[in-house]
C-alpha cells in the first residue's frame, strides 16, 4: 500500500474561490504560496512545519480539498493519524466523490486498527472502480491484518487476475497461504513473484521460511530445496562471539518498573521485533510507499547485478523463527565475516542476541546496520525497543520519529513514540527533544 496520494494545489478558482477581500487581506495567491511552502517542506520529510504551513491556506481558504488531503497526509507521517482523518473528512464532505482522499483514509483507518471502517473505504473504491487492482490488493492487506486470512486470499486472487505483474500481491498471497498451512502453494506465489522481480531479499526469505515450515516436523531443517536456488559460497572459518558485554543483573535499566510495565503491554514492539519476515512485506506493515518497500534490503542500487541471498541469512532467519537463536547468532556472524557490509545481518544478528538478554551487544549491532544505512526504519525501530529497554527513553524516541519519517506506514515506529511519550508523561521527565 502507497502512504498515500498527494494533490497538486491548483489555482484556485470555481467552488474554491472565497469572497473577495479588502485591501491589505490575504489573497488567494497566498493559499498556493501557503501549500507549495507546505508540499515542498514534505518533501523534505519536515512534516510539522508542513502542518503549519497548510494550517495558514486553510485559515485563508478552509474549502480546499487539495490542501486538506495534504495536510492529512502531513498529519499521517507525524503520528496523528486521528488529526488526519478528521482532514480527510473535512475534504470528503467538501468533495465525497474525490478517491484520492478515500483511499487515503482508507489507510490511515488501517494504522489505527480500524478495520471495518477502511475496509469500507476500500469497497467504495471498489465500486467506483471495479478493476483497481491497487484498491484490491489494499483491501487484501487490512483483512490480513485482520485476521480474516480466507477474505484476504480472495482480494489477492482478484488483483492477481487484475494485474498479473503485482509482485507484492503474489507475496502477500503466498503469506496467506502459510497462514493455512498451504506451504507448497504458498512457495510457488513466492516463485511468481521472484519470476517477476528477483531483487527483493524479503520474497527470498518468506520462500526460505516457507520450506523451513514444511519441514518443521523434522529434527533437522533440509535446506535442500532452499540451497538449489542460492549460490554456492566458500566456508568462512568461524568467529568467535566476545563475552557479552551487559552489565549485572541488579543495575538493567529495563528492571525499572515503569519501564517493565509499560513493556509488558506492547508485545508487539518488544517481543517481537522487525526481522526480515513475512510480516514486514506487506504494503501495511509496518508497513513503506510502494516504490521503496520492494528495494532489495541489502540496500544494493537497481544497477546491481541479481543475487540470490547468502544461504547463511536464509538458514538464520528459519533459525530465528523456530526460536533457535544461539544457531541462528552463528550464521548471521559467518555471513558477516564473508560480508560485513551487510546490514540485514548486522540487524538480525542483533535480534537474536537480544533474545539472550545481550542488549548493549544488540545495540552495537544496529549501529553498525546504521552505519551501511543511516535511515534504515527497521533498524531504526529495533535500536529503539533496544534502548527503550535499556531506559534510554529519549534515544529511544529519536529513533521511532527518524523511523516514522522514512517509514510513515510503520505501526512500531508509531506505538513506540506512544510508549515513549507515556513513559515522559507517567515518570515526570523531560525528553531530550520536545514531543509532539
Amino acid at each position: 500500500m502507497t502512504p498515500g496520494k498527494k494533490k497538486i494545489i491548483p489555482d484556485i478558482k470555481g467552488n474554491d474561490v472565497i469572497p473577495s477581500k479588502a485591501a491589505g487581506e490575504p489573497t488567494d495567491k497566498e493559499v498556493s504560496m501557503w501549500a507549495d511552502k507546505g508540499n515542498n517542506l514534505v518533501e523534505s520529510s519536515m512534516y510539522a512545519e508542513a502542518v503549519r504551513c497548510y494550517n495558514k491556506a486553510l485559515e485563508i481558504n478552509p474549502r480546499s480539498v487539495e490542501v486538506l488531503n495534504n495536510r492529512g497526509l502531513a498529519l499521517a507521517r507525524t503520528g496523528r493519524l486521528g488529526d488526519a482523518i478528521l482532514s480527510y473528512d473535512r475534504a470528503l464532505e467538501l468533495k465525497p466523490d474525490d478517491l484520492e482522499v478515500l483511499y487515503n483514509k482508507g489507510i490511515a483507518l488501517a494504522q489505527t486498527g480500524k478495520t471495518d471502517e477502511a475496509l469500507a473505504c476500500y469497497d467504495r473504491l471498489i465500486e467506483a472502480n471495479p478493476n483497481d487492482s491497487n484498491s484490491w490488493c489494499s483491501r487484501g492487506d487490512v483483512l490480513f491484518e485482520g485476521g480474516n486470512y480466507e477474505e484476504a486470499l480472495k482480494a489477492y486472487d482478484q488483483t492477481i487476475r487484475l494485474n498479473p505483474n503485482d509482485e507484492t500481491a503474489w507475496n502477500n498471497r503466498g503469506m496467506t497461504l502459510v497462514k493455512f498451512n498451504r506451504y507448497e502453494e504458498a512457495i510457488e506465489s513466492y516463485d511468481k513473484a521472484l519470476e517477476i522481480n528477483p531483487r527483493i531479499e524479503k520474497i527470498w526469505s518468506n520462500k526460505g521460511l516457507a520450506i523451513a515450515k514444511m519441514n518443521e516436523k523434522k529434527e533437522k531443517i533440509d535446506l535442500q530445496k532452499i540451497a538449489v536456488t542460492l549460490p554456492k559460497e566458500k566456508p568462512a572459518a568461524p568467529r568467535i562471539e566476545p563475552a557479552p558485554k551487559e552489565p549485572p543483573a541488579g543495575n538493567e535499566a529495563f528492571e525499572n518498573p515503569l519501564i517493565r510495565s509499560i513493556m509488558d503491554k506492547t508485545i508487539p514492539v518488544f517481543q517481537k521485533p522487525e526481522l526480515v519476515q513475512p510480516e514486514n512485506v506487506s504494503r501495511l506493515a509496518p508497513n513503506t510507499p510502494r516504490k521503496e518497500e520492494h528495494e532489495p534490503v541489502s540496500g544494493k542500487t537497481a544497477a546491481s547485478p541479481v543475487k540470490a541471498p547468502d544461504e547463511n541469512m536464509v538458514k538464520g532467519n528459519a533459525l530465528y523463527s523456530q526460536g533457535k537463536y544461539e544457531e541462528a547468532i552463528e550464521c548471521f556472524t559467518k555471513l558477516l565475516d564473508k560480508d560485513p557490509k551487510n546490514k540485514t545481518a548486522w540487524n538480525n544478528k542483533g535480534l537474536a542476541l537480544g533474545k539472550f538478554g545481550r542488549v548493549y551487544e544488540a545495540i552495537d549491532c544496529y549501529d553498525k546496520a546504521l552505519e551501511i544505512a543511516p535511515r534504515d526504519p527497521v533498524v531504526l525501530n529495533n535500536k529503539g525497543s533496544a534502548l527503550f529497554k535499556k531506559g534510554r527513553v529519549s534515544e529511544a524516541l529519536e529513533c521511532y520519529r527518524t523511523a516514522l519519517e522514512k517509514n510513515p506506514d510503520s505501526k512500531t515506529a508509531i506505538k513506540g513514540i506512544e510508549l515513549c511519550n507515556e513513559y515522559f508523561v507517567k515518570s515526570g521527565k523531560k525528553a531530550g527533544a520536545a514531543i509532539s
